[in-house]
């Protein structure tokens, strides 16, 4: 199915008691909206597509010294992260949290999609997208730029926090414990 591109103008996340899924709502510049269901087995792949091309978006090879590299380089390579991360949290903090979702959007289906896995997909050089595919045979693609992958973040950990799943803090959990399990020298 080809599918009609317009880039992302608002994105909303919610949770659904009634449903037991969280509902995301795509509003893009055309004036046009996408939503769809995401069940918490959804939700934890989406998680872990969101940290995987956070990972990807770093630049290779950005550790400051190499066995092997050149320390010249390898400056120049911390400078330029440094510069694209002071890049990003400009354009992060002009995100818009705090105003209501515009819901005078044309649906682009009669009904939600129902996602049924997130897939994360790297083509050369140019952002991750993150697809989600539904039950109808049709998919959803955003590009994960480092803006929209901080905003999935924050709304994913605010929506699986209202409706009390462990989808965030299963990473966080064990990245704290796998840091503590460690020999401590005093």
């Amino acid at each position: 199915m080809i599918e009609n591109e317009s880039s992302i103008e608002q994105i909303n996340l919610s949770f659904n008691e009634q449903e037991d899924r969280l509902l995301l709502k795509v509003g893009l510049a055309d004036k046009t909206e996408v939503t769809v269901w995401i069940s918490r087995r959804v939700a934890k792949q989406i998680w872990a597509a969101l940290q995987q091309a956070s990972n990807a978006l770093l630049p290779s090879g950005s550790g400051l010294s190499s066995a092997t590299g050149n320390a010249t380089l390898n400056r120049v390579q911390a400078m330029d992260h440094f510069v694209r991360d002071a890049e990003l949290q400009k354009k992060i903090a002009q995100l818009d949290f705090q105003s209501a979702y515009q819901s005078d959007r044309k649906a682009r289906s009669n009904a939600p999609l129902l996602a049924i896995t997130c897939l994360t997909v790297s083509v050369g050089n140019l952002p991750p997208y993150m697809e989600l595919q539904c039950s109808t045979g049709q998919s959803v693609k955003m590009a994960l730029t480092g803006e929209l992958i901080q905003a999935l973040v924050s709304m994913l950990q605010l929506a699986t926090r209202e409706a009390n799943w462990d989808v965030a803090m299963t990473n966080l959990v064990k990245a704290s414990s796998e840091a503590t399990s460690k020999p401590i020298l005093h």
